[in-house]
C-alpha cells in the first residue's frame, strides 16, 4: 500500500489510503471535542474513517483545549502533567504508527476493503486483546509464595488488592494503566490524606509488575506508562526520640509474660544494630 501525504488536509495530523486509486480509509489523530469531561478535559484519540463512516479510538489520555496545537495535531509545550512533553508527542505518534502499520497489513493481506470500520476499530484497539495486569500480578504472587519469598508476596498481593478496590472489583488490562490512570489513581490516594511516600512504594510495585509483564511478552514496551509518569517522595521527617528514653526503654525492668516484654527486647536488637529493620 502507498500512504500518501495530501494537500491542503494538514499533512501532519492525517494520513490517507489509497488503494486504487479510491480513497477508502484514513487515519487522523485529534482532540475529541465533542466528549467534555467532569475536569473539562477532552480525549485524545484516532479518528478513523472506513469507506464513508467515520469512529475514534481513545489513546487513554486526555487534555484541555488549550493544549492542544489542532494546526500541527499534538500537545504543546503548556502542557504541564507530564514531564517531557517531546516523550509524550512521540508515544502518541508510535501509537498512530501502530494503527497504521495494522491498516498496511490490512490491505496487504486483501482484508481491509472486506472488512466493517468496527472490524477495523477492533484490529487497531488492543484492548481486546490485552492481557489483564491484575492475573498477571497475582501469578507473580503464587511464583513467590513457591519460593518462600513470602514478604515480597504480601507486599505485591497488597498493592493489588488495592488496585482492585481503586478499579471497583472490575479487571485491570496492561494497556488501562497507562499516564491517565496513574495520575488519576495518585489524586484519590492523596485525598484520602494519604502520604507522597506511601503511594510511592505502592507504585515501585507496580512499576516492577509492568516490567515483568514487558519481559514475558505481556505488554509491548512502547505502552510503558513510566516513561511519562514519575514517582514522587517527599523527604521524611525526622523521628528520632532523646537519648533519656532511650536509657529509661533500656532499664524497663519487664517479667517475661508482660504483654510488651518481647516488644521492648525487639526495639533494643534494633537500636543495637544501627536501626536495622524489624523485617532483616
Amino acid at each position: 500500500m502507498i500512504l500518501y501525504n495530501i494537500k491542503g488536509l494538514r499533512a501532519n495530523c492525517v494520513q490517507i489510503f489509497i488503494p486504487l486509486n479510491d480513497m477508502n480509509t484514513s487515519l487522523k489523530l485529534s482532540l475529541d471535542t465533542r466528549r467534555k469531561k467532569k475536569d473539562s478535559t477532552y480525549p485524545i484519540i484516532l479518528r478513523l474513517s472506513h469507506f464513508r463512516k467515520t469512529t475514534s479510538i481513545s489513546l487513554g489520555y486526555s487534555i484541555s483545549k488549550q493544549d492542544w496545537d489542532h494546526r500541527k495535531c499534538k500537545v504543546k509545550k503548556s502542557y504541564k502533567e507530564v514531564t517531557s512533553i517531546s516523550k509524550f508527542n512521540n508515544f502518541l505518534k508510535k501509537e498512530k504508527a501502530y494503527a497504521i502499520d495494522i491498516i498496511n497489513d490490512l490491505y496487504d493481506k486483501k482484508k481491509l476493503n472486506f472488512m466493517s470500520i468496527k472490524d477495523v476499530k477492533e484490529k487497531i484497539n488492543r484492548t481486546s486483546t490485552y492481557d489483564s495486569f491484575l492475573n498477571f500480578g497475582y501469578s507473580l504472587v503464587d511464583e513467590m509464595k513457591q519460593s518462600q519469598r513470602y514478604g515480597n508476596a504480601r507486599s505485591y498481593y497488597g498493592v493489588l488488592g488495592i488496585l482492585k478496590n481503586y478499579n471497583k472489583g472490575k479487571d485491570l488490562k496492561f494497556n488501562e494503566l497507562n499516564y491517565e490512570y496513574l495520575t488519576k489513581f495518585e489524586r484519590h490516594h492523596l485525598s484520602n490524606g494519604n502520604s507522597y511516600n506511601g503511594f510511592a512504594s505502592y507504585m515501585r510495585t507496580i512499576r516492577a509488575i509492568y516490567n515483568k509483564g514487558i519481559k514475558e511478552g505481556f505488554v509491548e514496551k512502547e505502552a510503558y506508562p513510566f516513561l511519562l509518569y514519575k514517582i514522587k517522595t517527599r523527604p521524611t521527617e525526622k523521628r528520632a526520640i532523646d537519648i533519656a528514653l532511650i536509657k529509661r526503654i533500656l532499664r524497663l525492668d519487664l517479667k517475661v509474660n508482660h504483654e510488651l516484654f518481647n516488644y521492648r527486647n525487639y526495639f533494643i536488637a534494633s537500636f543495637m544494630l544501627y536501626g536495622i529493620s524489624f523485617m532483616d
